[in-house]
């Protein structure tokens, strides 16, 4: 009985070798800022962990990427053993009580509404809304998610943004930023001069922080028409109606 039990857990072994691996892989590779979120949690594209995944489904996008989507293929990225440990780390995120799901499957939204998701995450342009806000699990959590702004008037020309403040850096120039973390051990910020926030950490002697910014939402806004902006003003809107989550 012992001889079958050790050779049963042979491949186990084998398994949680590769998940382990693939930690490591996707950390550097996937989980990295405006893609998938760190430890397989949502960022601008899909969570992982409590999904359901097949792992051929897994090594098969992993490879060749979702065409005409930010995902791209890594098949000249990555060596094969470490796509096949991705796909064994992804799998294992999903648990014994994981639903089912396809992480390739888009939902279907009326036409109408899938214009505003479509423009609210468009990969080719550069700071658009997905790299600041999440929307039902997808997208950055950098500033306010869809849910935090419930009780608010969508109006997307005029959002205001009294939570943006403005760091001073020991020997740098000052710039306006949003504060993700301040503890007695370090404070960590968005810078928000680039066009993609870029999420900084200083020591708490390093960096003053001030209240007020001269920044405004407009600046994101203005890489939308507003044709543009009364789709992703829709498109909010119908997720905030409660239609999340339904097919």
């Amino acid at each position: 009985m012992m001889r079958y039990l050790g050779v049963l857990l042979l491949p186990c072994a084998a398994l949680a070798a590769d998940a382990s691996r693939g930690a490591v892989v996707y950390r550097n590779s996937c989980g990295v800022a405006y893609c998938h979120g760190p430890e397989g949690k949502p960022g601008r594209a899909p969570g992982f962990v409590g999904r359901r995944l097949a792992r051929e489904a897994v090594i098969q996008t992993v490879t060749n990427g979702i065409p005409h989507t930010a995902m791209p293929a890594f098949e000249k990225l990555l060596k094969t053993e470490d796509i096949d440990a991705v796909a064994a780390y992804l799998v294992s995120l999903g648990g014994p009580n994981a639903a089912a799901s396809d992480a390739s499957a888009p939902r279907k939204l009326p036409p109408e509404i899938e214009q505003g998701r479509v423009l609210f995450f468009d990969p080719g342009r550069m700071g658009s809304c997905g790299y600041c806000h999440e929307v039902a699990g997808r997208g950055a959590n950098v500033s306010l998610a869809l849910q935090d702004l419930r009780a608010a008037k969508l109006d997307l020309k005029s959002v205001q943004t009294p939570e943006v403040v403005t760091a001073r850096p020991a020997g740098e120039d000052a710039f306006p930023a949003l504060v993700a973390e301040k503890t007695v051990a370090r404070i960590r910020v968005y810078d928000l001069s680039p066009r993609l926030p870029v999420l900084r950490t200083f020591l708490p002697t390093e960096v003053t922080i001030t209240p007020g910014s001269s920044w405004r939402h407009d600046t994101a806004t203005g890489l939308y028409t507003s044709t543009e902006l009364g789709a992703i003003d829709r498109y909010l809107r119908w997720m905030q109606s409660g239609t999340i989550g339904k097919p």
